[in-house]
């Protein structure tokens, strides 16, 4: 897909979110309506940060400057190990490249719902999170008890030094740490780290043979067409996908050919819903593939 393709599927995508946004808007469905009242606010060096909570949902929210939130985690207290949100869902998408994923990384931990759903899901798993902001690391173990066990680690620490220590290899990397730093915080520079070409050469080099890394990446970011082509610099195989009724988009790419058609990947998705019934429709992921 050259460039201005990209543009345009972007735009159609951005259209379509704006269209739902509105009428979801029109219909009352507000922030406050769709994730309920405030329970926390705080700021920390690099994000503004709410939560909010209806019924059993707790909800972990980032807020630009414009006052827009962008929720990163929502977490059922009655049902810890669910996974709540549709753009977190197409992350494993993953599988449809590496499976079995013996040991992930996830970088942004937010309040966990990722973590959750692993530790439930894949109890043998080996999961770690590294997140670069102790309050959003507090916050998470507070409000959505997301905590080190057994099989589960949580780093505070920069993403950027992360790699390039001794952190292992990884089957799965799950990069979800592409909101930038509050303006006025002095942190854009360490944020803005994670989108060089320089730290995706680390993150590739992280990976087992086999391995894949999901990004998140948000639509409405004039940025992102520049940040998709950037991976696909490193990365010789990518796959994206576009997320329903979300202005997210996810990409999946490995260091590994993976030129499979479209049949060929709706074969494999038949087979991992019957081995994995983890509440994920890898039948629906495949059919957002933008080809």
């Amino acid at each position: 897909m050259n460039r201005n393709h990209l543009r345009l599927v972007l735009g159609m995508t951005l259209l379509l979110f704006s269209t739902v946004y509105t009428a979801i808007q029109l219909f009352g469905q507000s922030v406050p309506l769709r994730f309920g009242p405030v329970i926390h606010e705080t700021r920390s060096e690099y994000s503004h940060i709410r939560i909010r909570e209806k019924g059993t949902v707790r909800s972990l929210l980032f807020v630009d400057e414009d006052g827009k939130e962008q929720c990163q985690s929502s977490l059922d207290l009655a049902d810890p190990g669910k996974n709540q949100l549709a753009y977190t869902r197409s992350l494993f998408a993953s599988f449809l490249l590496c499976h079995p994923q013996n040991r992930v990384l996830i970088v942004g931990l937010g309040g966990g719902g990722m973590v959750r759903f692993l530790n439930r899901t894949f109890p043998e798993m080996k999961v770690e999170a590294v997140e670069i902001d102790p309050v959003v690391v507090a916050l998470a173990a507070e409000y959505f008890k997301t905590v080190e066990g057994p099989n589960t680690g949580i780093h505070t620490a920069d993403a950027f030094h992360f790699f390039g220590g001794e952190s292992g290899a990884y089957d799965a990397i799950y990069l979800d740490a592409f909101l930038r730093a509050t303006p006025g915080s002095g942190q854009q520079e360490k944020t803005a780290r994670l989108k060089t070409e320089e730290f995706l050469k680390q993150v590739r080099a992280s990976l087992t043979p086999g391995g894949v890394v999901a990004f998140n990446l948000l639509s409405s970011d004039e940025k992102t067409p520049g940040d998709i082509e950037l991976i696909r610099r490193v990365f010789p195989s990518t796959l994206l996908f576009t997320v329903p009724t979300s202005g997210n988009l996810v990409l999946i790419a490995s260091a590994g050919a993976h030129e499979l058609g479209i049949e060929d990947r709706r074969r494999r998705a038949i087979e991992l819903d019957e081995l994995l019934p983890v509440g994920i429709s890898f039948q629906d992921l495949v059919e957002n593939l933008i080809p």
